[in-house]
């Protein structure tokens, strides 16, 4: 027998649909601000990020093409100053569509890049090995912060 004293009012009287229901419309509403709370900060959603590095990545991936092959090593500070470059896109082509536009801050992108390319990944994850820069940093957040590209 379930003990009702235990769980909220509203726990027994939803049926399992109107729960689930609840919960997105509470999980919607936490991530929304989230979002907002991100984009006061200059910081970039995961989504954005994600598809500013991929973008990044294929433009970095296409210069050092030759003849169908790769003529050199990707540059991975390039691809790097190239997130940031893809963002301030990004940006300005919601201005010019006339959508909300986020103005990111170097520090908040730089620290967004860090946490999502550069950290350990959970342990459920594989783990892989991050080879050791010759300045020996191992890519730390202060590293990530470059000059504007234009």
């Amino acid at each position: 027998m379930r003990q009702t004293d235990y769980y909220p009012a509203h726990a027994y009287k939803e049926t399992g649909a109107a729960r689930v229901g609840r919960i997105r419309r509470q999980t919607a509403g936490r991530m929304r601000e989230l979002r907002q709370r991100w984009r006061d900060e200059g910081r970039p959603d995961p989504a954005t990020l994600d598809r500013a590095i991929a973008d990044a990545v294929r433009d970095a991936l296409l210069a050092t093409v030759v003849d169908g092959r790769t003529a050199s090593a990707i540059p991975v500070r390039e691809i790097l100053l190239r997130i940031s470059g893809q963002l301030v896109a990004r940006s300005r082509r919601d201005a010019e569509a006339g959508r909300d536009v986020v103005v990111y801050d170097k520090k908040a992108v730089a620290e967004a890049v860090h946490k999502r390319l550069l950290q350990s990944p959970r342990a459920r994850h594989a783990v892989t090995e991050i080879a050791v820069s010759k300045s020996k940093s191992n890519g730390e957040v202060e590293d990530l912060i470059f000059d504007d590209v234009d």
